[in-house]
C-alpha cells in the first residue's frame, strides 16, 4: 500500500449519547479527519454477497454547527463533526464515491491524488437526515449526502478548525494518533481483513500472522478491483 495517493491505491457509540441531529442543509466545514482503515468486510447488495474492499472515513469539522450545553448553548469549543466512510477507489474510478470527494477538495489536480494533502480544507457539506432500520428503527440520524467545493471568497472568511486534525493510515500506523481513536474504530481496524501480518498487527506488540497470508489477501483484493465494478 502507498498511504493517502488515490492514484495509488490497487486496481471500497452509545446512541443514547448522540446528540440530535443537525437540520437538513448546505453547511460550510473543513476536512478534519482522514483515517485509511484497511480492508473491511462490505454489506450485501440486493442479497448477493459483496467482496472486501479497502476503506477510508473522512470526518468534517462545522463552521457554525456546535454541540449544546444544558441550557441549550451553543458550546463554542465544540463544534459538531459527522463521518462518512467509503470504499477507496483509485483516482481513475471516476464515478466512485471517493473520487468525487477528493476533487471537491482538489478541482484541478493539484495534488496529484494524495489525501493528506488536503486536511483542513474547506467544503460545503449537505447533510440529510436518515430513520434507523431493524433495531434502530425510530431513531433518526445525519448522513451526509454530497461533499462541493467551497467558493474561493467563503473559504478565504471560513473559521480554522478547532480541533487537531488527524491522519492515519492503516499501513504505515502513527501509534499515538490509533491510541486517541474510539475504541469501536481501533476494533474496526482489528478486524481488517488483511489485520494478519500487517504494521498494525505488528506495532500493537500482537502476534503476527505470517505475512504470505496478508499478501495472498491483498493481491485478490487488487485482481478485484481491476474489474469494471465501482461502489458509489
Amino acid at each position: 500500500m502507498s498511504g493517502f495517493n488515490a492514484k495509488e491505491v490497487p486496481m471500497g457509540n452509545d446512541n443514547n449519547d448522540r446528540p440530535e441531529p443537525m437540520e437538513p442543509g448546505t453547511y460550510g466545514a473543513r476536512l478534519v479527519q482522514i483515517l485509511i482503515l484497511g480492508v473491511q468486510p462490505q454489506r450485501e447488495f440486493k442479497g448477493e454477497a459483496k467482496p472486501p474492499k479497502l476503506e477510508i472515513m473522512l470526518t468534517y469539522e462545522f463552521n457554525d454547527e456546535f454541540m449544546k450545553d444544558e441550557d441549550g448553548e451553543d458550546i463554542l469549543d465544540k463544534p459538531r463533526w459527522l463521518s462518512e466512510t467509503m470504499p477507496f477507489n483509485n483516482l481513475a474510478a471516476e464515478l466512485a464515491k471517493s473520487t468525487k470527494r477528493y476533487y471537491a477538495f482538489d478541482a484541478k489536480g493539484e495534488y496529484d491524488g494524495d489525501w493528506s494533502q488536503l486536511i483542513g480544507a474547506p467544503c460545503m457539506v449537505t447533510v440529510v437526515v436518515d430513520e434507523g432500520k431493524g433495531k434502530n428503527a425510530g431513531k433518526k440520524y445525519e448522513n451526509v449526502a454530497a461533499v462541493t467545493a467551497m467558493r474561493p471568497k467563503e473559504a478565504a472568511k471560513a473559521p480554522a478548525l478547532v480541533n487537531p486534525s488527524k491522519l492515519f493510515d492503516f499501513y504505515n500506523p502513527d501509534m499515538e494518533v490509533f491510541n486517541k481513536l474510539p475504541q469501536w474504530l481501533q476494533d474496526k481496524m482489528k478486524s481488517a481483513v488483511d489485520f494478519g501480518g500487517s504494521a498494525l498487527e505488528e506495532a500493537l506488540g500482537e502476534p503476527v500472522a505470517k505475512k504470505t497470508t496478508a499478501n495472498k489477501k491483498v493481491t485478490e483484493l487488487a485482481e478485484y478491483l481491476k474489474d469494471d465494478e465501482v461502489e458509489w
